[in-house]
């Protein structure tokens, strides 16, 4: 028997420096064979698991060292951090774990009140429970112990970010930046992000680049990197050609080489029926579920077995709705990495593998740097190319994209559909259109409910001319931040060079739900599209409400999109080709009190019976584009393999 189970301890302890962490786990196990209550060994092999994030197994390592040794901190501590963790993968969360975990470090703090550790993930666990002041508490508790804690000030920024108070969160990361060392790319993604929020752009696309650019892990560096690529589009006067050369600098430089496309078993019947495969992580309550789900429920079975690759991290109802009530093949990738869905992808043989996010959040166009597919597209929530060597095909159509003017924009081929690149359907909740607020107010309403991120100081200009046109007319925004005095004094800053006054400026706050902001529509008597960056859901919106929206149409498809859905609708006319177009159409509307009263009272309507609503012919039209592409790399491959024959 062997004598020195300390030597042993130190093996596992090298092990596990060598990340021999099997032959570690054996090692422990055989040490606690020997001495059930060897509380380094439970210590250790509750490590190992929770860096194989086997929470179970974790759990109930930590919870032996805890009964051997109940007076230890730590241990209590590891304890409430696995219990954190398994609480927080479930689907979803697992309430009941949360709170053992807060238990846990509530025990270890009552033994050790100075532990800025503990203190740190009770706040953490606390916050997840939705107890914000009981979690603020915990990181200024830990912030005394020791005030140049970093993650700290980075969990006391999660929290005020959470809580929409946007200016105090901006704080916290600037000193977690400056105290470093902690995670500095993680830091600074986390402050530009919030910084987009305020309309901060410039700064957050620098604060996204230096992120990218100290990100220590490939996965980090290519979400970061996808953050600045995003948030170019929100600069006031960007270039098409200069985020072009990005998008194509970041596949170049993150997937230099695009592999082959994957054989297809059957080339020679290209009439088959195609295997589809959706990737999203917004298969939720989300923008891009109002534009997917009508072409989800309009899929012809006869002609396309559709699977829908979920990377939801939080499911809802809606996921629930669209797995369950449509016909798809539901796979859950939320907790797959790249490689493992690709597999999966492979295994279920798909055909056409169509991307829904681009460079958005929770994107996985890692995944298709890895060309699961033989085919790949990229569609709806993303206003660009993607810029990936191994991306085919981009859907579009000839009002978002005119023939001869955007190509060069693209690395992407572009798909072009007949009538529109979207189809829209409201949600069933939504509020009738109601009266038309310049009947009670004697006075027009102008608004936007667009993300305040898309609003510049150049718009800003336009609007104010507009407001200068209209006596006493008003304008609603929406900004979701707690921070809403200094805002509403910025954006009436910009009004009162026009010599607006600042009571014609009225500034929502956050919507809770999508109802409540259906019903700000209410106040609207014309809505006023966001330029460059064009509106897409929330365009829908006002015209689903009776509210017109005039446009302003760009050189390039995120400055066209307004162009696109207002044409597809039949409202041509309120479509300006230049800034001065677009004041004198926004004049002219609002000088028009029959023509408003019509529309109020009929463009529900005419949105519904419009080809934007019209699923059905819509979702024949791409499956028609899929069959096309389709036929197209059938003959691509039998030509390639004619020649390997000669």
């Amino acid at each position: 028997m062997d004598a020195l189970p300390e030597k042993r301890l130190g093996q596992v302890e090298r092990l596990i420096g060598d990340g021999r962490y099997d032959e570690a786990a054996a090692l422990c196990q055989q040490l606690l064979h020997d001495d059930p209550d060897n509380v380094e060994a439970h210590f250790l092999a509750g490590n190992i698991a929770f860096n194989a994030r086997a929470w179970e197994t974790a759990i109930s390592c930590f919870r032996d060292a805890c009964r051997v040794d109940p007076a230890n901190p730590v241990l209590l501590n590891n304890l409430g951090l696995a219990l954190m963790e398994k609480a927080q993968s479930e689907k979803p969360a697992d309430d009941a774990s949360l709170e053992e975990a807060a238990a846990a470090f509530e025990k270890a703090l009552a033994l050790q009140p100075e532990y800025t550790t503990a203190w740190k993930n009770l706040g953490l666990a606390r916050l997840g429970q939705g107890e914000t002041d009981t979690a603020r508490n915990c990181f200024t508790r830990g912030l005394a112990a020791a005030p140049n804690d970093a993650a700290l000030w980075v969990n006391l920024g999660t929290l005020h970010t959470t809580s929409y108070e946007y200016d105090q969160a901006i704080d916290y990361y600037r000193r977690a930046v400056r105290l470093g060392p902690g995670d500095p790319a993680d830091v600074l993604n986390r402050l530009a992000t919030v910084q987009s929020y305020v309309g901060r752009i410039p700064e957050a696309v620098a604060n996204f680049a230096q992120a990218a650019s100290l990100a220590t892990v490939p996965e980090q560096r290519l979400c970061y990197a996808s953050n600045r690529l995003l948030t170019l589009h929100y600069l006031a006067e960007p270039s098409p050609e200069e985020i072009a050369r990005a998008h194509r600098e970041w596949g170049v430089s993150s997937f230099p080489a695009a592999p082959p496309p994957p054989r297809i078993a059957q080339a020679d019947n290209p009439e088959r029926r195609l295997r589809v495969g959706y990737v999203s992580a917004d298969l939720r309550m989300n923008a891009v579920l109002f534009f997917i789900q009508p072409v989800l429920a309009a899929h012809d079975p006869a002609r396309v077995e559709v699977f829908c690759y979920a990377s939801v991290k939080t499911p809802d109802l809606v996921t629930r709705q669209l797995q369950e009530e449509y016909n798809v093949i539901w796979r859950d990738i939320a907790r797959l990495n790249d490689e493992e869905t690709a597999r999966l992808i492979r295994d279920d043989a798909i055909d056409i593998l169509v991307d829904l996010t681009g460079h958005a959040g929770s994107n996985r166009l890692a995944l298709f740097s890895l060309r699961p597919a033989p085919v790949q597209v990229t569609w709806i929530g993303y206003p660009d190319t993607t810029g990936l060597p191994a991306m085919d095909y981009r859907i579009t159509d000839a009002k978002a994209d005119p023939p001869g003017m955007t190509e060069h924009l693209h690395t992407e081929e572009l798909i072009r559909l007949p009538r529109s690149f979207l189809c829209y359907r409201p949600g069933g909740d939504f509020p009738p259109e109601g009266p038309l607020p310049l009947l009670t107010n004697r006075s027009i309403t102008f608004g936007s409910m667009s993300n305040f991120s898309k609003i510049n100081a150049p718009l800003m200009a336009l609007w104010s001319e507009i407001l200068a046109r209209i006596p006493a007319s008003r304008l609603v925004l929406r900004y979701r931040g707690k921070d809403h005095e200094r805002v509403f004094q910025e954006l009436a800053g910009h009004l009162a060079k026009k010599g607006i006054e600042p009571e014609r400026l009225v500034l929502l706050g956050h919507a809770r739900s999508v109802v409540e902001q259906m019903r700000a529509y209410h106040m609207m008597d014309i809505a006023l599209d966001t330029f460059p960056y064009n509106g897409t859901t929330t365009t829908c919106e006002a015209l689903y409400m009776g509210v017109p929206v005039i446009t302003l149409a760009g050189y390039f498809h995120m400055a066209r999109v307004g162009a696109s859905l207002l044409e597809t609708v039949g409202l041509e006319e309120l479509v300006a080709e230049s800034a001065g177009g677009y004041i004198e159409k926004a004049a002219a509307l609002a000088g028009d009190l029959p023509r408003l009263l019509e529309l109020r009272k009929g463009l529900r309507r005419r949105l519904m019976d419009s080809p934007l609503a019209d699923n059905i012919t819509f979702t024949a039209q791409v499956e028609l584009a899929y069959r096309q592409i389709w036929q197209r790399r059938c003959r691509e491959q039998a030509h390639t393999d004619e020649g390997r024959h000669q």
